[in-house]
């Protein structure tokens, strides 16, 4: 097992005090710090220390991939760590996201997408975390309008009706407008829904906009279920579902890609043609909670990328999940001790250490919570 070192990605969406204060460093920091890396993801593997070598995470695995991510995974993944392992901490809300699946990438246009790997991700919220995710139905949809009486925003739901996919077709008119139209739009609903702010949702539009001046992803929120996850809270999201995180801390567990697509609050292109093409306006999603055995709190997702799992605190070592796959393990809120039997590890509130497949039995205890990723292929 290897000491990790993370990295911090200081895009403007981030916190100045979240991510310091988790890993013990006085803040605010000079920027802002909106994610926590672990993992081998080209664009900023993890260093580690290996005797007397300072190398990074992606390095090891390529010397040695049978040893340390197993064969199997090795086999199924083409050598790689399938999984990054992040803690986000926005203070601003991110783009909208949507990401696509094995058979969008296979039938897209060469060029759209940054590498060939799907990016399923789920999140573990912290802190209370607010976070847009998955499509109203469209009955919800008409009643926000009707609500709001904005009359540009009613007469694109009303026209969305007679569609067989109504809240595809108005995703579609949405992103189709063109600017002066979307900026008409968007100030006439900003304008009604300032009369409403004790719709919840409504509200948390409102707040974005005060980032997203006039951005027609302010509107496409509005069709999208608005969620505040409370610690414990777990949310997958699968391929094709919309979702922009908002503000809070989480622990995300992803499949290591770039793959997106995005529809709004982004000054970056919105692939309009590609985005309608792999969206899934049907889904709605609710946050669950973890099934928990003894002091292992476990959140099953029907990928093979990744498994993430919770070591709750306590004085008396439990057997670190994973055995035989590639695991990172990360400590937060106290002291996480990781032994293999021959060697101790101690991590601080924000340390993560690296676990090969090849070790299989490593345990944890102490005062801290540690999350766990591993990947979901089975020895």
């Amino acid at each position: 097992m290897d000491r990790l070192t993370p990295r911090i990605r200081d895009y403007a969406w981030g916190s100045r005090t979240a991510l310091a204060e988790l890993t013990g460093r006085p803040g605010p920091t000079d920027a802002p710090e909106a994610e926590l890396w672990m993992g081998a993801h080209e664009g900023d593997p993890s260093g580690l220390s290996r005797g007397r070598e300072e190398t990074t995470l992606d390095r090891i695995i390529e010397a040695d991939p049978d040893g340390e991510i197993g064969e199997n995974t090795a086999v199924q993944f083409n050598r790689r760590l399938p999984f990054l392992l992040k803690v986000l901490a926005p203070e601003h809300a991110l783009s909208i996201q949507v990401h696509p699946s094995s058979d969008d990438l296979l039938t897209a246009f060469h060029g759209t997408y940054a590498d060939r790997w799907p990016k399923p991700e789920a999140w573990l919220a912290v802190t209370p975390f607010e976070v847009f995710a998955g499509s109203r139905p469209y009955a919800e949809v008409v009643a926000l309008a009707d609500l709001l009486g904005a009359q540009g925003f009613s007469a694109l739901v009303q026209a969305a009706r007679s569609q067989s996919r109504p809240m595809h077709a108005l995703l579609s008119a949405l992103l189709r407008l063109d600017a002066d139209r979307a900026g008409e739009l968007v100030a006439q609903v900003c304008e009604a829904a300032a009369r409403h702010t004790g719709d919840e949702t409504v509200a948390a539009m409102l707040r974005v906009a005060e980032d997203f001046p006039g951005d027609i992803g302010l509107i496409v929120l509005l069709t999208m279920r608005y969620r505040v996850m409370q610690p414990g809270d777990y949310l997958f999201v699968p391929a094709g579902v919309m979702h922009a995180g908002v503000r809070g801390v989480v622990v995300e567990i992803q499949a290591s890609s770039d793959s997106i697509v995005r529809a709004g609050l982004t000054s970056k292109r919105i692939d309009v043609a590609e985005l309608l093409r792999i969206v899934d306006t049907d889904r709605s999603m609710v946050p669950e909670r973890g099934s928990r055995d003894g002091r292992v709190v476990s959140f099953p997702v029907d990928v093979p990328y990744f498994q993430l799992h919770q070591v709750l605190p306590g004085a008396e070592p439990v057997v670190v999940p994973g055995a035989h796959r590639p695991r990172i393990v990360l400590a937060l809120h106290g002291e996480v001790v990781l032994d293999d039997g021959a060697d101790q590890l101690r991590l601080a509130s924000g340390d993560s250490a690296f676990v090969p497949a090849s070790q299989e039995r490593v345990t944890c205890s102490g005062d801290g919570t540690a999350y766990v990723a591993t990947t979901g292929l089975a020895h």
